[in-house]
Order: structure tokens, then C-alpha cells, then sequence
């Protein structure tokens, strides 16, 4: 598995609760830290955890033609309200429920049965 490179850190709290800023090679979310011990610079394992998902399914349906499916299923990755994603990636691991977009890889735990990529919308992102 990857790593992500920690590039800024707004402490929210005396407890250690943070917004962190984290990059891949193409792109940077924000995720949520509880009780945050990390340090800007500092590498993690590439494994960030949605929270509040309002939506996780197939862009297309089985039999759209396939130009159509390539259209729908684009990788993306963009903001969604003010701590939440929405987009589309590949699906990386089914049994574990791991969907990788723009180098991110997000664990929802359970994806469709089959789906090989998944559209999403989640209204928080959580770094452990």
C-alpha cells in the first residue's frame, strides 16, 4: 500500500483534534484526526475512512454501451459540502471494500457486489 504525505495541520482543539491536509501525487483531501499525534511532513499508510456516506454505487448499468460506461465511470475526486468528497474510482479490493480515486484509497467497508467502479458521496473524511 502506498503512502500520503501530511502537508498542513489545523488544530481544531487542546485535545488534539485536527483537520489534516494530505496529498498523493495527484491531488489533496482534508480528513478529520481525533486525538491527532501526527506531524506535517510525516508519511501515513494510504487508507483514509468516509464517514456519513450518502451514496456508493455503480455509475452505469450493465448494459450501456461502452463508451458510455468509460464516460460515467472517469475517475474523480472533488469537494462536497465542507468536510466531504464526492466522486467515482476503481474499486481495489471488493472483499475489504477499498475504492481508490485520484491516489486516495477510502475504506467504505462494503461496496456493491461486482461493481468495478463506484460513484460516492460522503459528508466527512477521517484519517485514524
Amino acid at each position: 500500500m502506498s503512502h500520503l504525505t501530511i502537508s498542513s495541520i489545523n488544530w481544531l482543539s487542546d485535545s488534539g483534534d485536527a483537520n489534516v491536509t494530505l496529498s498523493s501525487d495527484v491531488a489533496t483531501v482534508v480528513a478529520f484526526c481525533f486525538q491527532c499525534s501526527y506531524k506535517v511532513g510525516q508519511t501515513v499508510p494510504n487508507l483514509l475512512h468516509p464517514v456519513m456516506v450518502d451514496e456508493l454505487e455503480s455509475p452505469y448499468l450493465q448494459d450501456w454501451p461502452a463508451d458510455k460506461k468509460a464516460l460515467a465511470g472517469a475517475e474523480r475526486l472533488e469537494c462536497h459540502g465542507s468536510y466531504g468528497y464526492r466522486g467515482c474510482g476503481e474499486v481495489v479490493d471488493q472483499a475489504e471494500g477499498l475504492v481508490q480515486a485520484r491516489g486516495f484509497v477510502f475504506n467504505f467497508g462494503d461496496v456493491p457486489a461486482g461493481a468495478e467502479t463506484v460513484r460516492f458521496q460522503f459528508d466527512r473524511l477521517d484519517l485514524w
